[in-house]
């Protein structure tokens, strides 16, 4: 299990995606609050069903993204190899 913590994970969307920029884990994907870190298997490959929303997002059309999508697109940049992720906050 690869493990992620919320500020690092910031700061890889910010610089993969420079148009994120003002991007946080708490406000967009909700996982402030969390007792339990999010887990999330990706595979680095497309998602039909799910890219078009992703590509929506990231030119601030929409408001939320899911984690998978997200782990799964940066990981199809290169930022994060293939595997199961968790996401913890930041201490």
């Amino acid at each position: 299990m690869n493990v992620i913590q919320s500020d690092e994970l910031e700061h890889l969307v910010r610089t993969t995606f420079p148009s994120k920029g003002r991007f946080s884990v708490e406000t967009e994907l909700g996982l402030g609050a969390r007792a339990v870190p999010p887990i999330a298997f990706v595979h680095g490959g497309p998602d039909p069903f799910l890219d078009r929303q992703f590509d929506d997002w990231i030119a601030g059309a929409a408001a939320f993204v899911p984690l998978y999508q997200l782990l799964n697109r940066l990981c199809r940049a290169g930022a994060l190899r293939p595997g199961n992720y968790a996401v913890t906050r930041t201490r």
